[in-house]
């Protein structure tokens, strides 16, 4: 079910406690290095520097879980957890249990390009989308690609909230800083290696 390579949540209350890695090329855990740069940003963007306030949060193509787990380790008061691929939820489901993540770590077995945001719950209205797509599946940076049309989807959800930002996590090679999405505004963009992130504010 895991890997040689292990994984780990960095800050919070499960700090250095360990996560699953699915096996197989299905997934592709964000380093370490710069899943902390995410946090640390988001923290300082939500008033929140090294944590996170209780927002309700989304992690799209969510694989083990580790992104969104983070983001509750640090704060997040619940989180929604899209993933299909049955091997990989095995995964997710073991490292939400192991955590005892309970009521407020919700799985959702669907395909994460067509997210139910019925689903979430209206009380629970997405502050944060942590989307992390395969690499291949986000290279076309344009509106009509598939990251583009799936955060035009979210914006015109009423379940993200008004002021929802969106982390996108994506290879270096695909330049998000022309074309937006609609509905989003990009406001900041970061490289790690071949890694890039790339922030936008819902307008």
């Amino acid at each position: 079910m895991s890997s040689a390579r292990p994984m780990r949540i960095i800050a919070g209350r499960w700090r250095s406690r360990a996560l699953l890695r699915p096996s197989g090329e299905q997934t592709r855990p964000m380093p370490d290095r710069v899943k902390e740069a995410v946090f640390d940003i988001l923290g300082s963007l939500l008033t929140e520097p090294g944590s996170l306030p209780p927002v309700p949060v989304a992690d799209v193509f969510a694989g083990s879980g580790a992104l969104g787990l983070e983001a509750m380790s640090r704060g997040a008061a619940v989180c929604y957890f899209f993933e299909r691929h049955p091997h990989v939820l095995a995964v997710l489901r073991a490292n939400v249990q192991a955590l005892d993540a309970g009521a407020d770590a919700r799985i959702m077995p669907v395909d994460a390009w067509q997210a139910p945001w019925h689903c979430v719950a209206r009380e629970h209205l997405v502050k944060l989308l942590l989307v992390d797509p395969p690499f291949r599946d986000s290279r076309d940076a344009s509106a009509a690609g598939k990251v583009g049309r799936f955060l035009a989807r979210a914006a015109a959800s009423d379940r993200i909230a008004a002021d929802a930002i969106a982390l996108l996590h994506h290879e270096k090679c695909a330049a998000y800083d022309v074309d937006e999405p609609a509905g989003w505004r990009r406001f900041d963009a970061r490289c790690y290696g071949i890694n890039a992130l790339t922030f936008f504010r819902r307008c």
